[in-house]
């Protein structure tokens, strides 16, 4: 670098609960861990719906909902369908599962037994198919466990139910054990899942579940942007210098001639012109170089003070500036290396330069903070591969003026100086006044105007380079999501887990289907568990805590285990054994509000907490809450999203008959079997 001080560096910018000792058994919607401290979310319209949409289009999205796990809501859809005058058999046939979904034996009363009835009776007017097919299997089942509550039921009856079962397709076999796993009981649970069970541990975890379902959890990556720079411009003063220090040396040309002119003049002169093209190229060169390095330097140098993570202005929220130095920490934990050495004080500087750039990036470019992690992600790996060389600091060597550069520009100086004192000793001490006096000046600004332009040129090379890279790598990051698991995979994936679990847990109480009076499955975001949804749709997590609980004639047994979502895999696995005379007693409690607005009721629930108390003293607790997130800017209905954490959990169906168990203790037995009997004679009226 030359030794002409220079102060200005050029500047960058963008333009662009539990108490003590309980048994927490259920806590919806709660995102733990240092993933996301948002849901990923994604824009898909499975779920939607107006009131404009055609049959066709309602249909979708009821049938989305049903494959979903919030049977409630394709109910309502295919009821309308129905009752509307857009029946089919196979939205008859689908209204029935979404009905019987998630709801015990008793509970299918009323209103609710009126409308499969009234379903049925919609398929006696139109051509008999597949689905009319279908839609009779379930009606045999459902015949059939109304006669074994009556206490009439055959072996008759049990074997054509089942062969009529067994002549449907498999994907009908498999909606219809799924969706009816709760009123199918005793030995027609045990014999539907012998088949069942087995093709459930073969395709549970297909289509590759193990290599894609991670990606359902990864929000959508926000597009590259060019940082691009405001740019340098020189001093008001800077071009004052460099006007007049060019008048000066113009006055000396032009004075030459009124002097004693002759050979050593004409030496001088050409002397002065040779240095001084050497002193001002170099020198714009030396200095640019030394910029390009300052430049370089902020980048990876730690600030004097740390930039605090609060709002710039220009309507970018405080909060998104948290998410953004929060996931940079996040992802430079992640990606260091195993190479001993001081890693966050190698990267305290990058860390704060990418803060910073993101900040300005996206700050107002309408994306959550969450998909810029996979490009923070990149560039800390970025980072990370070339700590052992030191990378970061490569720029010091690769920036610098090389020594020529240093050396002619010394040799322009001595040459310029030669040609002065050339221009003196030939008579001509005026000329050679003017030219050193305006040639000191104006070199020295014209050096400071001509780095600043070269230092913007690299500085867009740079932006431009860096950009090129990070749209490859954004290219690639969205071919690997492409295969993207839908909303309806990760539900059937998840059901199918479900089913397998409480197979294995009958399986290792020593128990049969047979043995079982009611049994409830409920699922719980793990802690430090990824989150993702749909707009509409319910939560899906990369890790659950499946409760199970299996009511047999002679008590309770609940069982705990951890399951990974990605993987498959179940760990941890924790039973308690009670009777019913154990339960002391069950309360419920709600967080929110309940209304009237006009002549419909309005709910505004946040969370509702189950709690079972045993007489040790022992807690069971479920809590189920609504799982929008401080930062969820989706214009949904608060109350649905409650509902759909409900439904998806499995708190829905369980809470009947657990309130039952717990309200009715040792007489649960006699009491289900009295309502089961009044549920079979309901058919009749």
């Amino acid at each position: 670098m030359s030794d002409m001080s220079f102060d200005h560096f050029p500047h960058v910018d963008s333009h662009i609960t539990a108490t003590d000792g309980a048994h927490v058994g259920q806590q919806i919607g709660v995102q733990h861990g240092d993933n996301y401290s948002d849901t990923a979310f994604h824009y898909s319209y499975v779920y939607n719906v107006n009131q404009e949409d055609p049959p066709e289009r309602r249909h979708e999205v009821a049938l989305n909902h049903l494959n979903g796990g919030t049977p409630r809501f394709a109910e309502k859809l295919f009821g309308e369908l129905l009752w509307n005058g857009d029946g089919t058999t196979e939205r008859a046939y689908y209204y029935v599962l979404s009905v019987l979904s998630d709801r015990s034996l008793h509970e299918i009363r009323g209103e609710l037994l009126t409308g499969v009835v009234n379903a049925r009776k919609i398929c006696d007017s139109l051509a008999r198919d597949m689905w009319r097919e279908a839609l009779d299997v379930v009606w045999r089942l459902l015949r059939h466990m109304r006669l074994e509550a009556g206490g009439e039921a055959g072996e008759e009856h049990l074997r054509a139910a089942l062969t009529a079962f067994g002549a449907l397709p498999a994907e009908r076999q498999d909606e219809i054990a799924l969706h009816m796993d709760m009123v199918i009981g005793g030995v027609m649970q045990e014999r539907l899942e012998a088949g069942y069970a087995r093709r459930v541990v073969s395709e549970r975890m297909r289509p590759g579940r193990a290599a894609r379902a991670w990606k359902f959890f990864q929000p959508e990556p926000a597009k590259p942007r060019l940082y691009t720079h405001t740019a340098s411009k020189a001093d008001r003063a800077d071009w004052l210098r460099a006007v007049v220090g060019g008048a000066g040396v113009l006055l000396g040309v032009l004075s030459l001639p009124s002097g004693a002119f002759g050979v050593g003049a004409l030496l001088g002169a050409a002397l002065v012109a040779l240095g001084g093209y050497l002193l001002l190229g170099r020198g714009i060169a030396l200095e640019a170089a030394g910029l390009r390095v300052a430049v370089k330097q902020r980048e990876v140098v730690p600030p004097e003070e740390p930039e605090q993570p609060q709002s710039p202005g220009h309507w970018v929220s405080t909060e998104f500036v948290h998410e953004i130095h929060r996931l940079v920490e996040a992802r430079f934990r992640d990606a260091r290396p195993h190479v001993a050495g001081d890693w966050p004080a190698y990267t305290e500087g990058i860390r704060a330069h990418l803060k910073q750039r993101f900040v300005d990036l996206y700050g107002n470019a309408q994306v959550t903070a969450a998909a810029v992690n996979w490009l923070i992600r990149w560039h800390a790996k970025r980072v990370a591969a070339g700590w052992g060389e030191q990378g970061l600091f490569r720029y010091q060597a690769a920036l610098a003026a090389s020594g020529g550069t240093a050396a002619l520009f010394r040799v322009g100086a001595g040459i310029a100086v030669a040609g002065l004192l050339v221009l003196m000793g030939s008579g001509q001490g005026v000329a050679a006044l003017f030219i050193a006096a305006g040639g000191f000046f104006g070199a020295k600004a014209i050096t400071r105007i001509g780095a600043l332009r070269s230092v913007d040129g690299f500085l867009r090379a740079d932006a431009e380079q860096l950009y090129a890279e990070e749209m490859r790598a954004y290219e690639e990051w969205v071919a690997k999501l492409a295969d993207r698991p839908t909303d309806a995979e990760m539900a059937r994936w998840l059901a199918m887990d479900k089913i397998h679990l409480k197979t294995d847990a009958i399986r290792r109480a020593g128990l049969s289907n047979h043995d079982l009076v009611a049994h409830v499955v409920m699922t719980e975001g793990a802690k430090g568990a990824m989150r993702a949804r749909v707009l509409h749709g319910p939560p899906r997590y990369s890790a659950y805590v499946v409760q199970i609980f299996l009511l047999t004639r002679s008590g309770v047994r609940e069982a705990r285990v951890e399951l990974d979502f990605l993987t498959g895999e179940a760990r941890n696995e924790r039973r308690n054994l009670f009777r019913y005379d154990a339960l002391a007693s069950a309360s419920v409690t709600e967080s929110g509000v309940r209304g009237t607005r006009g002549d419909r009721e309005v709910e505004r629930l946040r969370s509702r907490t189950f709690r079972l108390t045993l007489v040790n003293g022992q807690h069971i607790t479920m809590v189920a809450e609504n799982f929008r997130s401080a930062g969820d800017a989706t214009l949904e209905d608060e109350s649905e999203l409650f509902l759909v954490a409900l439904q998806t959990s499995g708190i829905e169906g369980a809470l009947p008959i657990l309130e039952a168990v717990a309200s009715e203790g040792r007489d649960w037995i006699v009491r289900e079997q009295e309502r089961r009997e009044r549920w079979s004679r309901a058919w009749y009226e």
